[in-house]
């Protein structure tokens, strides 16, 4: 099972009739085996299941983009588009044509999964498209041997100054890995962040509305491992800063209490 935090960001709903019917059904009927693909350099190709769930047959149109209106990638993804009938499983790939990426940190791209249904013999019938779209990391060979789940406790941070005035989060990344996260909370204001992902040896600068000037801040956090899973929740104190500091997170304590 997958953690329920992670999947608001799976899939979104893509209009593609307005007419009558104002119920829309929230969840996808094209179920994934995964909610991330790891591949791997050197590997012909990498692959993720899909399964229709709904009692209707859907036609798959499935691709691979860089980020949203940048569709020129390395890889392509074998069926583009078919036909699955309720209940059928399939077997999506993921094959590396050309292009040059970098060989000192993973690269992320998105496979896009839009499902299609059946035109409605009906009249007056809202049709809605979802398309579930997941990341897609590629590995370099020169990383293999390295530990990617070790990457969130070699982050750095800091609370800094905003420019324009206020405050924000700095989260550096000093290690070739992306690290998402799916829990960013700031503890004594209750602030809920949502960064998404930190670039390999890269920065994320994030505006924090609680606080007003830099101070030390005590932040829990959780990411999302190789496998999809959610990591067990850790708290950190971050200190104001203008540069990033390491700093040693500790796990949050699984309450017994019933």
């Amino acid at each position: 099972m997958f953690p329920k935090r992670l999947f608001p960001h799976v899939s979104d709903l893509l209009l593609t009739a307005c007419l009558v019917v104002v119920t829309v059904p929230a969840s996808a009927a094209i179920m994934l085996g995964g909610t991330r693909v790891i591949f791997n350099e050197g590997n012909r190709e990498a692959s993720i299941s899909m399964k229709n769930e709904a009692k209707a047959p859907f036609v798959v149109q499935a691709w691979i983009d860089a980020g949203e209106g940048k569709n020129k990638t390395p890889f392509l993804v074998t069926p583009p588009l078919s036909r699955l009938d309720s209940g059928v499983e399939n077997i999506l790939r993921i094959v590396r044509t050309d292009g040059q990426l970098p060989a000192d940190r993973e690269s992320v791209f998105w496979l896009n999964v839009k499902e299609i249904p059946e035109r409605a013999e009906e009249e007056n019938v809202l049709q809605v498209a979802v398309r579930s779209r997941i990341k897609v990391f590629y590995r370099p060979a020169a990383l293999r041997g390295g530990d990617a789940s070790q990457s969130r406790s070699k982050l750095k941070w800091a609370v800094s100054k905003a420019s324009g005035g206020g405050a924000v989060l700095k989260i550096a990344n000093p290690t070739p890995y992306n690290v998402t996260f799916t829990l960013l909370k700031v503890v004594e204001g209750k602030e809920e962040i949502n960064p998404d992902m930190v670039p390999p040896l890269g920065e994320l600068v994030v505006p924090l509305k609680s606080i007003k000037t830099p101070q030390t801040l005590s932040l829990r956090f959780t990411t999302i491992n190789d496998y999809g899973g959610e990591t067990a929740e850790e708290v950190i104190s971050v200190p104001a800063s203008e540069v990033p500091m390491a700093v040693v997170p500790r796990v949050v304590p699984v309450s017994t209490t019933p």
